[in-house]
């Protein structure tokens, strides 16, 4: 507990400080006890923000969610993990790309046209963009892309034929007691009422960045901007950006906790999950350690074990978008 009370600690301080608007943490003990704190004020209302069970969109977290969504369908036998991407998505022409590179940011493919098919593409259209593929050999060099976590939303797609927050329900959300949503989905509207939305100091003031005011929150979904969509007009196998698979999630602090739990649960799925996929060499650079940020990862996991930085071991994923930063952890 000394590593997670000490960058908990950190956090609330830097929120009473005021470097963020908001800060809170919640630990759930090997005795399944709970502890939940926050603190900070709502925008633009400026009340005390002071409700544990308010949700918020936690960014990149929602990696680790997707990847062990893709190791339960991986332990049942629904996918392999030496599938080639391009097969299953029907895309030919394309460099091989197993699944497994895209759980570990090994694929060879980068964010630099962006990873989001707009309305109106086709995600081969993406895929055709300049500057997608880095002309690196997939399995050979670790480079973080949200583009992964979108495919992989695909191919779950493709595999189970059901949207991807219903596989997410099913194989991590339900079991984990998480009643919280990828872009809301599936969250009822009255729940939703119970958010926090994000927002960014810039040079006219705070902006909203997710969530806000004007969002549809009638709507299946939320999407960037606040626009609703819905599930009637989804295209399978096409419209998985709109529940974002690399970064929609959102859920309150005790979710949080609960996930961190839950990827760290023993089961066969978890194992797979946190094995060694790819760890960086200093002597031979293999891939973008991020200033240290990442040393060792799974699939979908950060793996920390005694880094010069964070003594101890940790498995979990941070999260830093839009006005969030933060992260799960399972203490080892």
């Amino acid at each position: 507990m000394q590593v997670i009370t000490g960058l908990l600690t950190q956090a609330t301080d830097a929120a009473r400080g005021g470097a963020y608007l908001n800060a809170g943490y919640a630990v759930i003990r090997p005795d399944g006890g709970a502890q939940a704190f926050v603190t900070g004020r709502v925008v633009p209302q400026g009340a005390a923000f002071t409700n544990v069970t308010t949700r918020v969109r936690m960014a990149s977290i929602a990696k680790a969610a997707t990847a062990r969504a893709v190791c339960a369908l991986v332990v049942r036998g629904v996918l392999s993990l030496d599938a080639d991407v391009w097969a299953v998505l029907g895309i030919p022409g394309m460099q091989p790309v197993m699944v497994r590179h895209l759980l570990a940011h090994t694929s060879g493919l980068t964010d630099h046209a962006g990873y989001l098919v707009e309305a109106g593409e086709s995600l081969v259209q993406l895929l055709s963009r300049q500057g997608v593929q880095s002309g690196r050999v997939p399995g050979a060099y670790f480079a973080y892309a949200n583009l992964n976590y979108i495919l992989l939303g695909h191919v779950m797609e493709a595999v189970t034929g059901q949207r991807f927050d219903l596989i997410l329900q099913d194989t991590v959300l339900g079991p984990a007691g998480i009643a919280g949503g990828f872009n809301w989905a599936g969250v009822s509207v009255t729940d939703r009422a119970n958010h926090l939305a994000l927002y960014q100091q810039g040079d006219d003031g705070l902006s909203v960045q997710a969530d806000g005011p004007q969002a549809d929150w009638q709507a299946d979904l939320i999407w960037r901007g606040g626009g609703g969509h819905s599930f009637a007009d989804y295209r399978l196998g096409q419209d998985t950006s709109l529940l974002s698979p690399h970064a929609g999630l959102r859920m309150n602090v005790v979710e949080a906790a609960r996930l961190a739990r839950f990827l760290g649960d023993g089961s066969a799925a978890a194992l797979l999950q946190g094995q060694v996929a790819w760890r960086f060499d200093p002597s031979a650079p293999n891939g973008e350690d991020c200033d240290g940020l990442f040393t060792a990862f799974g699939f979908g996991l950060t793996i920390y074990d005694n880094h010069p930085r964070i003594p101890g071991h940790l498995i979990g994923h941070a999260g830093h978008a839009l006005g969030f930063t933060g992260g799960v952890w399972h203490n080892v």
